[in-house]
């Protein structure tokens, strides 16, 4: 045990004296945490939208401030002339809603009501993401307005357990905690093996006694102690920045990433 912890400690003198191995351990994890954190994101905003309001009423208009009200549509400047297939194809608007002239009308009749809604379905997972929120927005509509029962014999009651106010950053991070701690240690044990050979040293470990479970384990060890240092470093970081605090029993995250470090050390 002396042997292998001597080895440990004079990988982490090696360690702590090269520069660019310090900055690929500890510098390069953390820009991979801003980078990713920040620039990766799943829902979809801002979807340009074009309307076509032929019936001109407080109850269209209402219909209208709706829909931009989910925040997830952005108007586009469209006087209503010409073909809203035309806008489509040429990547002005991502969708078209076309109001009909007696819409308020039919309506206020208690009649079916076809709107007209033109989707871009070249990417299809956008395309679901505004039919289906068109389609939400218009059943809201019907019932804030009072012009849909409210009733009905099965009503689902959806309550989103976790992450109820959808922050992407509670998806992404945690995950970029494991990509890391997957990617990082296993580079820095490689490299540091391929550094023994490269330099000549490995001579030295041939002409000592040092078997090569000592000197795998030494340098797994120092290793270990590194990659616990990057997890400390990114999950501090992403507690701060992006507010992703630790709940619940200790026990997973004190056991979790000692033994995910380690299977990534040794696997480097």
């Amino acid at each position: 045990m002396k042997r292998i912890w001597s080895q440990c400690v004079k990988e982490l003198a090696q360690f702590r004296r090269d520069r660019l191995t310090f900055a690929l351990a500890f510098i390069l994890p953390l820009g991979m945490l801003l980078i990713f954190g920040y620039a990766i994101r799943l829902e979809t905003k801002n979807i340009p939208l074009a309307i076509q309001d032929f019936n001109l009423s407080p109850l269209s208009r209402s219909y209208i401030e709706r829909l931009f009200a989910t925040n997830q549509f952005q108007a586009i400047p469209w006087s209503g002339e010409g073909d809203p297939v035309t806008i489509i194809d040429r990547g002005q608007a991502k969708a078209a809603v076309v109001i009909p002239p007696d819409f308020s009308r039919r309506i206020k009749a208690q009649k079916s009501t076809p709107i007209q809604v033109l989707v871009d379905g070249t990417d299809v997972n956008n395309a679901r993401v505004i039919r289906n929120s068109i389609r939400a927005t218009t059943s809201f509509f019907l019932q804030d307005q009072g012009l849909q029962s409210k009733s009905a014999s099965v009503v689902a009651r959806i309550r989103l357990w976790f992450n109820p106010g959808r922050k992407e950053s509670l998806f992404i991070v945690p995950g970029l905690y494991a990509v890391i701690l997957a990617i990082f240690p296993a580079l820095l044990a490689t490299l540091a093996m391929v550094r023994e050979k490269e330099q000549g040293t490995i001579v030295q470990v041939y002409a000592s006694n040092l078997s090569a479970v000592e000197l795998l384990l030494g340098k797994g060890l120092a290793y270990f102690i590194v990659a616990m240092g990057e997890a400390l470093c990114i999950m501090g970081l992403g507690s701060l920045l992006f507010r992703i605090w630790f709940t619940g029993s200790p026990m997973p995250l004190l056991l979790g990433p000692c033994l995910f470090a380690a299977t990534s050390v040794f696997y480097g």
